[in-house]
């Protein structure tokens, strides 16, 4: 009992001090002195907004609720209410993604396009990470910033699933399975796959490849045969991507902001406008943040079958 109350004693005094620095850190950011551009300017001055794509990218997002984690149908609203929002002059879309399930991707992609179709510059600027369906959704853009050393690439589509054959044999597990269709248990864990279900699933990642190829030629303007022999899932630096035309510019996010500007003919001290969070988000977000190393993450991870997504 004396172990299970320093063990609970432990915890409170942890959820105390994380609350405590979580105040002392929103109160700086708060009273922070702002950019130029968020105080001289009223809400109504022409500027460029800020759209943040971080994570894996699903419909719903992946994270807890209060990160900064957003699913593609809470970007793409996002997008459709700066799209309409006459101030909004140019977008910046800050990524650092692994990519993720592919109608999520291609859903922030389109609007991306309509957007630029609206004569909107949408510049992307990749952070750490933007590959895969990360990089898919940057392709989508005017103009495209990395970093040097930003891990971006990874062209292509995965479908994985574990064999437990082996397992379930060993421990004699054995599964029941009603179906309405040969491959209606496609993948499933207890059995090992058919050459039939292998051909059929990889007519799957051929066609959704396809996809990817064909939307990264459009967006960058730069026919497939250009850029096919490093579609093939391989990473590559942000240096190595500038060599193969798949970014614009080596360049920081600051970069990106100015090179909107610039794209939609705005001063240099145009305000910058980004997504509000409340205090409250702010705090329960860093909560969560000085908690996930207890538990790897808050909220459970849902994978989809077929992915435009980094595997590290």
């Amino acid at each position: 009992m004396d172990k299970n109350r320093q063990v609970l004693t432990i915890i409170v005094l942890f959820l105390a001090v994380s609350a405590i620095l979580s105040i002392i850190q929103i109160s700086i950011t708060v009273n922070k002195t702002p950019t130029s551009g968020s105080v001289s300017f009223p809400d109504t001055a022409p500027g460029v907004a800020i759209v943040q794509l971080y994570g894996p990218i699903t419909t719903s997002g992946e994270s807890a609720a209060f990160s900064n984690v957003k699913g593609s149908d809470a970007i793409v609203e996002h997008l459709d209410r700066l799209e309409n929002d006459p101030k909004i002059k140019a977008i910046v879309i800050r990524i650092n993604s692994p990519g993720g399930t592919v109608a999520a991707t291609q859903e922030i992609f389109r609007k991306i396009t309509e957007i630029r179709q609206k004569n909107i510059p949408v510049v992307a600027s990749m952070s750490d990470l933007a590959a895969s369906g990360g990089y898919y959704v940057a392709s989508g853009c005017s103009y495209i910033f990395a970093n040097q050393g930003t891990i971006t690439g990874s062209i292509g589509v995965i479908i994985s699933s574990p064999s437990l054959k082996g397992l379930f044999d060993k421990y004699g597990i054995s599964m029941n399975i009603i179906k309405s269709g040969r491959y209606k248990d496609i993948l499933s864990a207890s059995r090992e796959m058919t050459d039939d279900e292998r051909e059929l699933l990889q007519s799957v990642i051929d066609s959704t490849y396809k996809q990817f190829l064909k939307d990264v030629s459009l967006g960058r303007n730069l026919p497939i045969d250009e850029f096919r022999e490093y579609a093939d899932g391989r990473i590559f630096s942000g240096t190595q991507a500038l060599e193969y035309k798949l970014v614009d510019e080596i360049g920081t996010y600051s970069d990106s902001i100015k090179k909107a500007k610039e794209m939609a003919k705005l001063d240099e001290n145009s305000p910058v406008y980004k997504e509000p969070v409340s205090p409250f988000n702010q705090f329960l977000g860093s909560i969560e943040g000085r908690l996930s190393f207890m538990n790897g993450a808050i909220a459970p991870v849902t994978k989809s079958l077929v992915e435009y997504r980094y595997i590290q």
